[in-house]
C-alpha cells in the first residue's frame, strides 16, 4: 500500500467503521470500546506507514477530482507537521478509547459516545492532512460539531448543555471568520493549494506585499484563535470540562485545542517574517498565558485547574510560534514544536489523572481532598509524573521544552532590543511562575497533607489497571522524552519544524548544557514560584472579591448577555420590529421599495415620462383595464370584508383574462388557480370576525398612508412606464436568448415552459413549495377548529 492509500484510509477509515459500530456492539455488548481502540490503533497504523518518507524529508501529496470547475479537488498533503499531528491524534485516540472502557459506566450510552468519538478522530485526521484551504474548512467544522456533541453528551445536564452550546458557538463561528481569511488569500493567489503556496517564494512574497495581507492574516488567526481557546476566546474551554473525562484528555489536551496551533505553525512559512504576526500572534499569546495561569489560582475543580492550564500551555506554543523577525522568521518554531509533543504528555496523563481521582472520590472539587497518596500510591506517582513535567522540573520532558522556550524568548528579546530584550525574558518566566504554582497545587491538593475527615468515601484506592496503564504509559513517554530526547527530536521534531522552516533541520537537544542564561531563568522561576506557592490560597482569594465586584470585567459576562439573555434581546426586538398588525408589515416593504427603487428610477431616467409611449390601446384590453381599476377601487374602499375580498379576488380573475389576452394561457391557469386558493384562505380567516370594519385611522395616520401610497404609486408608475425604454441604457431584451437557446440547450419548443421548467427550474421550484405550504396552511386552518366543527 503506497503513502498516499494509507493516509486517505486513515482518515476515512474512523467515519466508516464507526458508522457499523451499532451493530457492532450487539456482538461485543459492552466491550464496544476495545473495536474503538482497534479503529484507532488501524488509524495510528496506517499513519506511521507515511512516517519513514516524511523523516527522510520527502512530502506526499496526492489529489482526486472533486469540484475541477472551482478548482478544488479532494487532495492530502503530508509533511512533518501533518505526519506529527496525526501520531498525536491517532495515539491518544487508541489511549482514551482503551481508558473509557474502565471509566465509562455500562448504563451509558456507549455506541453514541464512541461513534462520536470516533467522528472526531476522524475530522481531526483530516484536517490535519488536507492540501487545500476548503477542504481544511470543512474538517474544521466537523471538528467543531462533534466536539459540540462530545462536549454535551450528558444531555440531561443542563451544565452540559450550556458548555457544548459555548464551544460550538464560539469555535463554529471562528472558522466562519477563518474561511473568510481563506477567500481573501484565494484571491491573492488564485489558489486553494497549500502546498502551492507553501513552496512558491513568488507567491509569499506577493502575499506579503499585497494590500490585504493585514485583514487575511487577522480573519485566519481569529479562527486558530477560538479554536485553541487564545485571546477572549478562551471562556468556551472551562465550560467544555461538563463532558466525560476522556473526552476532556482527548479533545481539550491534546487534539482539538491544538486545532489552532496547527493553523498557526502550517500558515507560519505564509505570514511570518512580518511584524504583523509577531504583535498579533505572540501578543496575543503572551496576554492569554499570563492571564489563563493567573486565573488558574481561584479554580477548585481539578478539571478546571487543567483546563486552564490547558489554555495558558496553549499561549505558550503561540507565543513561541510567534516569535519572528524579518532575518529570523522562526525563532521560536522548534521550542514551539517540541513543547507541543511534550504538552500533548503531560497534560493527557493529567486529565486521565483527573478522572481516576474523580471515580474513586465521587468529586472533583480540590478543598475535600489531600492525603490521597496513601491510598493510591500508583496515582499519585503518575500525578506527580505529569504534573512536574507541566511545571519544568528535571530530567522530564516539560523541562527540556520549557528551556527551549527561555532560549528563544531571550533571543527573541535581544533582535528586538530594549526594552524586549528584558521585557519579554520577564514575562515568559512570569509565565512559568504561574505553571510552576498551579501545578504543585494538583500534587499538593489532591495527595499531599492530611486527608479530610468528611466529605470522601471511606475507602479509596488506586483503579484497575485498564484505566491505570494509559496513564502509566503517558508518564513512561514523559520520562522517556526527557532522559533520551533524542527519540522524540529524530522521529518527530525535526521533520516537523523542517516542514514549517521549508528548510532542513536537525536540533541538538540534551539535559544539561551548562549555566546558560535559560537555566538561570529556570533557578529564578523555580524560586519565584514557591514563594506564589506560599501565597496560592491569599491570591485566589482576592480574584474571588475582585470577580464579585467586578463582574463586568469577565468576558463570559457578555457572553451571557449577548446569548444567555438572548431571549430578553430578541423579544424586545421581534416586538418592536413585528408587532403583530399586517399594516406595520405593509409600511415597511412600501419604504423598502421607495427607498431601493424610486431614488435610483429618478437619478438614472434621463426623463421621467418617456416622449415616445403608445397610447393605442386595443377596446377589449382598455375594458379590461377600466374592470381593474374598479375592482382594485373596490379592495379598498368598501366597508365589509366580505365584498372587500370578493372585489380583490376579482383583480385577481381579471388578471387571468389579461393574460389570455396576451397569449399566455399557462400563467393564466396559475393566475386562477392562485387567486381560488388565496380566496378560501381569505373567506376560512374572515368569517371567524366581526364583517364590518371599526377600525377609527387618525387624519395623521390617513394622512401618511395616504402620502406613502401616492409615493409608492408613482414610483411604479415611472418605472412601468420606462420599463420598455430601459432605464439604464443600453436596455436589450432577453427574449431573443431563450428563442435561440430553448430547443438546444433545454430541448423543448415551448418556449414558455422551457423558460419555467428549465431556464428558471429553482425559482418555479419554490412557486410549488409555496403553494405546498399554503395548501398545508389551508388544511390546518379547515381543521383547526376539530372534526365535530
Amino acid at each position: 500500500m503506497d503513502s498516499f492509500t494509507a493516509i486517505t484510509l486513515a482518515v476515512f477509515l474512523p467515519f466508516i467503521l464507526a458508522g457499523i459500530l451499532p451493530a457492532i456492539e450487539k456482538l461485543l455488548k459492552d466491550k464496544i470500546g476495545w473495536y474503538a481502540s482497534a479503529v484507532a490503533f488501524l488509524s495510528l497504523l496506517l499513519v506511521a506507514q507515511a512516517a519513514p518518507e516524511i523523516i527522510h524529508g520527502e512530502t506526499i501529496q496526492r489529489s482526486i477530482e472533486w469540484l475541477p470547475s472551482l478548482g478544488i479537488n479532494l487532495s492530502f498533503y503530508a509533511d512533518g507537521l501533518s505526519v506529527m499531528f496525526g501520531f498525536i491524534v491517532s495515539g491518544i485516540g487508541v489511549i482514551i478509547m482503551s481508558y473509557s472502557n474502565g471509566y465509562m459506566s455500562k448504563k451509558e450510552d456507549l455506541p453514541r459516545y464512541y461513534q462520536q468519538l470516533l467522528f472526531f478522530m476522524g475530522s481531526m485526521l483530516g484536517m490535519v492532512f488536507s492540501a487545500n484551504t476548503i477542504q481544511l474548512f470543512i474538517f474544521w467544522e466537523l471538528t467543531s460539531i462533534t466536539s459540540f456533541m462530545l462536549i454535551g453528551y450528558w444531555r440531561n445536564r443542563p451544565m452540559s448543555v450550556y458548555g457544548a452550546t459555548k464551544s460550538l458557538l464560539i469555535t463554529a463561528t471562528g472558522g466562519l471568520f477563518m474561511l473568510a481569511g481563506f477567500l481573501v488569500l484565494h484571491a491573492i493567489t488564485g489558489t486553494f493549494d497549500i502546498p502551492t503556496i507553501l513552496h512558491s517564494e513568488s507567491m509569499r512574497e506577493l502575499i506579503h506585499g499585497h494590500e490585504l495581507f493585514l485583514i487575511t492574516l487577522i480573519l485566519i488567526f481569529i479562527g486558530a484563535a477560538s479554536k485553541s481557546a487564545q485571546g477572549p476566546f478562551y471562556i468556551w474551554l472551562p465550560n467544555a470540562m461538563e463532558a466525560p473525562t476522556p473526552v476532556s484528555a482527548f479533545l481539550h489536551s491534546a487534539t482539538m485545542v491544538k486545532a489552532g496551533i496547527y493553523l498557526i505553525a502550517r500558515i507560519h512559512p505564509i505570514f511570518s517574517g512580518t511584524d504583523a504576526w509577531f504583535f498579533l500572534v505572540s501578543g496575543i499569546g503572551i496576554f492569554t498565558m499570563l492571564l489563563a495561569g493567573f486565573l488558574a489560582f481561584r479554580q477548585t475543580d481539578i478539571k478546571g485547574i487543567l483546563a486552564y492550564s490547558t489554555i495558558s500551555q496553549l499561549a505558550y506554543l503561540m507565543t513561541m510560534y510567534g516569535y519572528t523577525t524579518h532575518h529570523e522568521p522562526g525563532i521560536g518554531v522548534a521550542a514551539a514544536t517540541f513543547h507541543l509533543l511534550n504538552h500533548a504528555t503531560f497534560k493527557a496523563c493529567l486529565f486521565l489523572v483527573a478522572g481516576i481521582v474523580a471515580h474513586e472520590t465521587a468529586t472533583r472539587d480540590i478543598t475535600k481532598m489531600g492525603g490521597l497518596r496513601k491510598e493510591m500510591p500508583i496515582t499519585f506517582i503518575v500525578a506527580t509524573i505529569g504534573a512536574l513535567s507541566m511545571a519544568g522540573i528535571p530530567p522530564l520532558n516539560g523541562f527540556l521544552s520549557k528551556e527551549m522556550f527561555y532560549e528563544a524568548s531571550v533571543e527573541m528579546g535581544a533582535l528586538l532590543g530594549s526594552p524586549y530584550n528584558v521585557l519579554i525574558p520577564a514575562l515568559a518566566v512570569l509565565g512559568g511562575v504561574f505553571t510552576f504554582a498551579y501545578s504543585i497545587k494538583l500534587i499538593d491538593g489532591i495527595f499531599l497533607g492530611k486527608r479530610p475527615s468528611k466529605g470522601l468515601p471511606e475507602h479509596i484506592h488506586d483503579p484497575s489497571m485498564i484505566m491505570l496503564a494509559p496513564a502509566i504509559f503517558l508518564a513512561g513517554l514523559i520520562i522517556l522524552f526527557g532522559l533520551v530526547p533524542s527519540i522524540p527530536v529524530h522521529n518527530f521534531i525535526d521533520p516537523t519544524v523542517s516542514g514549517i522552516l521549508l528548510e532542513e533541520t536537525h536540533l541538538h537537544v540534551k539535559l544539561w548544557h551548562g549555566f546558560t542564561t535559560s537555566l538561570m531563568m529556570t533557578i529564578v522561576t523555580f524560586a519565584l514560584g514557591i514563594l506564589t506557592y506560599t501565597q496560592y490560597g491569599k491570591i485566589a482569594e482576592w480574584q474571588n472579591r475582585f470577580n464579585a465586584r467586578f463582574p463586568w470585567i469577565s468576558v463570559n459576562y457578555y457572553y451571557d448577555a449577548t446569548v444567555e439573555n438572548a431571549k430578553k434581546v430578541t423579544s424586545k426586538f421581534s416586538n418592536r420590529m413585528q408587532p403583530g398588525p399586517v399594516k406595520t408589515y405593509v409600511l415597511a416593504l412600501l419604504l423598502l421599495t421607495i427607498a431601493m427603487f424610486a431614488i435610483p428610477a429618478i437619478l438614472l431616467a434621463s426623463s421621467l415620462i418617456p416622449q415616445n409611449l403608445n397610447f393605442d390601446i386595443p377596446l377589449y384590453e382598455g375594458l379590461i383595464f377600466l374592470f381593474m381599476i374598479i375592482a382594485a377601487l373596490g379592495a379598498a374602499l368598501l366597508p365589509r370584508y366580505i365584498p372587500a375580498i370578493i372585489s380583490l379576488s376579482g383583480l385577481g380573475y381579471l388578471v387571468s383574462l389579461l393574460f389570455i389576452y396576451l397569449q399566455a394561457p399557462d400563467l393564466a391557469l396559475t393566475q386562477v388557480l392562485v387567486e381560488t386558493l388565496s380566496t378560501i384562505i381569505f373567506l376560512l380567516a374572515i368569517v371567524k370576525i366581526p364583517q364590518k370594519f371599526k377600525e377609527h385611522v387618525p387624519k395623521t395616520t390617513l394622512t401618511r398612508d395616504l402620502l406613502i401610497a401616492v409615493v409608492v404609486a408613482s414610483m411604479v408608475f415611472i418605472l412601468l412606464i420606462n420599463a420598455n425604454q430601459g432605464i439604464i441604457p443600453p436596455f436589450e431584451s432577453l427574449s431573443h436568448y431563450f428563442i435561440e437557446k430553448s430547443l438546444p440547450l433545454a430541448g423543448g419548443h415551448n418556449i414558455v415552459n422551457v423558460i419555467i421548467v428549465d431556464f428558471r427550474g429553482y425559482d418555479t421550484l419554490g412557486e410549488i413549495s409555496v403553494l405546498c405550504l399554503a395548501a398545508f396552511g389551508v388544511y390546518n386552518l379547515i381543521h383547526s377548529r376539530g372534526d365535530d366543527e
